[in-house]
C-alpha cells in the first residue's frame, strides 16, 4: 500500500515537470574544433527513483542537467545510472554525439547503463563495446557478493585532425562489495590490454573514496587526473541533493599518452535545485 501511496504522490507531483519534458525541444550541440583541448564530462544522471519526489524527479532535473553540460562544452560524456527513459532523452538532446550503451540487465524500462557520448565532429569511431564487471563480462553476470549486475561501456576514438587514437571506459562499480570493486577495475585494465595499451580514460562513480582499497588497485594501473594538473579542483562529488557528501568520481588516466589541463567539480545548482544527486566533472586534456 505505501508503495502504491508512493507512486501516485509521483504522478501527481512531477506531471507538469512530466509535460515539460515531453514537449521540451531543449538542444546541446556538440562543439566544432578550434583547439586540440579534448573536454570529457563524467555525470551520474541518478536513476528513477520512487522516492525521488518534487525537485528531485527527473523529469524536473533533465534540463537543469543539459545546461550543466552546455556550460562544459564537452566532446565526451560518460553518464552513469541511465535507464531508458534517461536515454531516449540524451539522444534526442545532443545533437552531434553519437552513443554506446548497453543495459546491465533484464529489469523493464528502469535497467541502468553507462553510456558514453563522442562528437562526431570531432572523433572518428574505431570500436565501441560493453562488457560486464565480473568472471565472464561477454554475458550478463556478476561475481564477487556484487550486490547488482555491474557494466562497462567504451569507445575508441580517433581524433580527425590527427589520427591519434584513445579510448574511453564508463562504468558504475559495485556500491556493496569491495571485492566487485576491485575485481571489477581488474576487468577494465584487461579490456585496455587487448586494446594494445592505447591511452585510456576510465570514468565514473568508482563507489569508493581516495582510502578505498579499490582507488589503490586502480590507480596502480591508472592515475588520478585531479592529480596530474596543476589547475585542479577537489571536495564531494556525490553530495545527496546539497548535503554533506564524499569523493566517489573520477577521471583514471593513462600514465602515458594524456596530458591534463584543467579537472572541475560542476557544482551549479538552479533556486537551490540539483541536477543529480552527484555534481558532474570535468577535465580538459590533450593527446601527447
Amino acid at each position: 500500500m505505501k508503495k502504491i501511496l508512493i507512486i501516485f504522490l509521483n504522478i501527481f507531483i512531477i506531471l507538469p515537470n512530466l509535460i515539460v519534458y515531453v514537449l521540451d525541444n531543449n538542444r546541446l550541440e556538440a562543439p566544432l574544433v578550434s583547439s586540440d583541448t579534448i573536454t570529457v564530462v563524467s555525470a551520474n544522471a541518478r536513476c528513477i527513483a520512487l522516492e525521488d519526489l518534487g525537485e528531485k524527479n527527473w523529469f524536473g532535473r533533465a534540463p537543469l542537467l543539459i545546461e550543466n553540460l552546455r556550460s562544459a562544452e564537452p566532446d565526451v560524456i560518460c553518464f552513469q545510472e541511465v535507464t531508458s527513459i534517461h536515454y531516449m532523452y540524451f539522444k534526442k538532446t545532443l545533437y552531434g554525439y553519437d552513443s554506446v550503451i548497453r543495459y546491465r540487465d533484464l529489469i523493464p524500462v528502469l535497467s541502468e547503463g553507462c553510456p558514453v557520448f563522442y562528437n562526431t565532429n570531432r572523433f572518428d569511431l574505431v570500436d565501441k563495446g560493453s562488457f560486464w564487471l565480473s568472471e565472464t563480462p561477454e554475458k550478463m553476470s556478476k561475481d564477487w557478493n556484487s550486490g547488482s549486475y555491474r557494466i562497462c561501456s567504451y569507445v575508441v576514438l580517433s581524433q580527425k585532425t590527427d589520427g591519434k587514437q584513445f579510448a574511453v571506459f564508463s562504468t558504475h562499480l559495485d556500491n556493496e562489495s569491495d571485492e566487485a570493486r576491485i575485481n571489477g577495475v581488474g576487468v577494465m585494465i584487461d579490456k585496455l590490454k587487448e586494446l594494445g595499451g592505447i591511452p585510456a580514460i576510465f570514468a565514473g562513480d568508482f563507489n569508493t573514496t581516495e582510502r578505498g582499497e579499490a582507488y589503490r588497485a586502480v590507480t596502480e594501473v591508472l592515475d588520478d587526473a585531479k592529480y596530474r594538473t596543476d589547475d585542479s579542483d577537489s571536495g564531494a562529488t556525490y553530495h545527496a541533493y546539497g548535503q554533506e557528501g564524499v569523493s566517489l568520481d573520477y577521471f583514471m588516466i593513462s600514465k602515458n599518452g594524456i596530458n591534463v589541463e584543467q579537472f572541475r567539480i560542476i557544482r551549479t545548482a538552479y533556486d537551490g535545485v540539483y541536477p543529480s544527486d552527484h555534481y558532474q566533472i570535468m577535465m580538459k586534456m590533450t593527446l601527447e
